[in-house]
């Protein structure tokens, strides 16, 4: 994890807010959202949120006219932004939904200006070392938002993939926006990680299986760069906003070999993509 000027003590956090520093409190405001050492609360979050706009704070201002857009007295709608439209199932075997207008515009465009400034190049995973590592099968690049980039705005958006996906929120990993520019792939390859390779036993020990995937499609001013799947030759590309949501493992926790899939290259444009993994459980300390 990069260097965090703030600390996570949110005993701390809230003494600092209380004396006017904004920048504490839009912190606090992403712990309690996410739970962090400290009560998952929302009502409490958003009020730190407000709170942090008041004092100032740039990002905490943006994120509530975006939350608040439409709302003369800049209310926020909670349960409109942690209930997700529908799903609609595409593929039985593997399991992959659609969920269409998943995202608002503006929070897309919002995770895409923010990840804009922080991309490097993607990495693959080290069983190894546990760290990422560059591989030719994967081109594109991404940006990664560990605590010290998370703000409200996206610890929504993980809400929301949570329960649409039906999985606890400490079970999902830090956040990757990806970018890819005509011709950048992630080519074929499982997101689950094989659980008879000796060298992730202890990942799998410590945080459990990747159950799911999902994709947030950020933009949809581009050719080709669908998302696409060995079995059945699927191949989708969602409008802007749309998710993609699948299933790694089966009923019975197995990895499903069904699930290889790539991320084709644009032709033209360039394709902005969230990605989040899913796991059935908070990693064991």
């Amino acid at each position: 994890m990069s260097h965090d000027p703030l600390p996570v003590d949110p005993v701390a956090l809230a003494r600092a807010a209380d004396a006017g520093d904004g920048a504490a409190a839009h912190r606090l405001a992403v712990l309690t959202a996410m739970g962090l050492g400290t009560p998952q609360d929302w009502g409490r979050a958003l009020a730190l949120l407000q709170q942090a706009a008041g004092l100032g704070f740039p990002s905490a201002q943006a994120q509530v006219a975006l939350l608040a857009a439409g709302a003369a007295d800049q209310r926020i709608d909670l349960a409109a932004w942690l209930n997700a439209p529908a799903p609609r199932m595409l593929s039985e075997g593997p399991a992959i939904l659609t969920i269409e207008g998943f995202l608002p515009h503006a929070a897309c465009d919002w995770l895409r200006m923010r990840a804009e400034t922080m991309t490097a190049p993607a990495l693959v995973y080290d069983p190894e070392t546990g760290e990422g590592r560059r591989e030719a099968v994967r081109t594109n690049n991404a940006a990664r938002f560990e605590l010290d980039g998370m703000d409200v705005v996206l610890a929504l958006a993980r809400e929301r993939i949570a329960r649409t996906a039906g999985l606890p929120v400490p079970g999902l990993e830090w956040t990757q926006v990806l970018h890819y520019a005509v011709g950048q792939t992630f080519d074929w390859h499982f997101d689950w990680l094989d659980p008879g390779n000796p060298a992730y036993a202890a990942d799998l020990a410590g945080r459990g299986q990747r159950i799911a995937t999902c994709l947030v499609f950020l933009n949809d001013d581009f050719e080709g760069g669908e998302t696409a799947f060995e079995a059945g030759g699927l191949r989708r590309r969602g409008r802007k906003g749309d998710a993609l949501l699948w299933a790694n493992t089966l009923p019975d926790g197995a990895v499903d070999p069904r699930t290889r899939h790539a991320g084709l290259p644009p032709t033209a444009g360039e394709k902005w993509v969230l990605s989040q993994w899913l796991r059935g459980r908070a990693p064991r300390v």
